[in-house]
Parts: structure tokens; C-alpha cells; sequence
């Protein structure tokens, strides 16, 4: 009769454990689930969002540069050889620019960014030196607004650096959860424009 009560007793015991179990795995609600699925939806829009515009923006100052040479090829009055090396710069940078993922890796932005930096003075010496430049004032305002771009870039970083943010401490709270809110089976943290100590 013991013995028979011991057995009963484990598989109570059992059972009660395997509730526990249970419980203690995701218990969301149907309801839960979907508001953290509007939420997580909401974080990734904004994320993008603040990416592809800092990427719209600095893609027309690229646009920009280019135009630049444009206009200087119309006037007639340039270095052939000075004008083709200040093309193959632009191109250059469109090449080595960062993405979401490689951006992980600081020299590479600090790269970058130093290579703009020095393609916008040269193209700006080598534009405002022209015998013919206030003759061409479009070469002036693209000046203008390139150097504008170029200016919001920290603007722009610090707005997408925000959205990451609130991405990745999703990611970490809900990390329990992420099978049932994300389509992804694994989702990584968003690397910063922001020094990480």
C-alpha cells in the first residue's frame, strides 16, 4: 500500500512540474501577442524609415557632385585630366560607403567620411577656380546644397542611432517571445553610429 502511494505521490509530482513547465514558457495571449507584433512592426518602419532617408539624403549629394562636373564640362574651360580623377572620386565613395550591416565597423565610416570631406574641397577648389564660374550660378547652389547634405549627415545618424535603440532593447526584452512576434528565427542587435565603450 506504501508502495502504491509513492508511485502516486511521484506522479503527482510529475504532473504538477510539468504545469509549472508550462507556464513558465511563453504564456502571451492571443491578444498579447499581436499588440507586440504591431510594436515590434512599428519599431522596424520608423528603423528604416530613419535609414533610408539618411541614405536618400546623401545619396543626392553624391547626385550633387556629379551634377557639379556636369555643369563644369559645359562651360568648356577645365583640366580634361583633373575633371575625369574628380569622377572616378565620386565613384569611389558610392563603392566603399557603408550599409546596415558593415557599419558595425567604425574605420570604415571614419573612411567614409574623410574621402567626402576631401572630394567636396577639391571639387570645390577646382570649381570656384574656373574663369567662368559666377557665369554658371546652378555650379554655386549645387555647392550649396551639398555642403548642406553634408551637414545633416550627424543629424541623420543620431535620429536612425535612436531608432536602433529602441529596436535592440525590444529584441532583449521579448527575447522569450521573438518566435512568436518575428518572422526571423534569429534577430541581431543594430549596430551604432554611436562609439560603443
Amino acid at each position: 500500500m506504501t508502495f502504491f502511494k509513492s508511485i502516486l505521490t511521484i506522479v503527482f509530482i510529475t504532473i504538477l512540474l510539468g504545469a509549472c513547465n508550462k507556464n513558465t514558457s511563453t504564456s502571451l495571449t492571443p491578444t498579447a501577442i499581436d499588440s507586440l507584433k504591431t510594436v515590434f512592426q512599428d519599431i522596424n518602419t520608423q528603423l528604416e524609415a530613419a535609414w533610408n532617408t539618411m541614405m536618400q539624403d546623401d545619396d543626392d549629394k553624391l547626385s550633387n557632385l556629379t551634377r557639379i562636373l556636369q555643369e563644369v564640362e559645359y562651360s568648356g574651360d577645365y583640366n580634361r585630366l583633373k575633371l575625369d580623377s574628380l569622377k572616378k572620386d565620386i565613384g569611389q565613395l558610392a563603392a566603399v560607403r557603408y550599409d546596415q550591416q558593415t557599419m558595425s565597423d567604425s574605420d570604415l565610416i571614419n573612411l567614409y567620411d574623410s574621402m567626402t570631406t576631401q572630394v567636396m574641397g577639391e571639387i570645390t577648389v577646382f570649381t570656384t577656380r574656373l574663369s567662368q564660374f559666377d557665369q554658371y550660378p546652378l555650379m554655386g547652389q549645387l555647392l550649396q546644397e551639398t555642403f548642406e547634405a553634408d551637414d545633416r549627415i550627424l543629424r541623420y545618424r543620431i535620429e536612425y542611432d535612436r531608432s536602433a535603440k529602441q529596436y535592440n532593447s525590444f529584441i532583449e526584452e521579448h527575447e522569450p517571445d521573438l518566435p512568436l512576434v518575428a518572422k526571423q528565427k534569429v534577430l541581431q542587435p543594430k549596430p551604432l553610429f554611436e562609439l560603443q565603450n
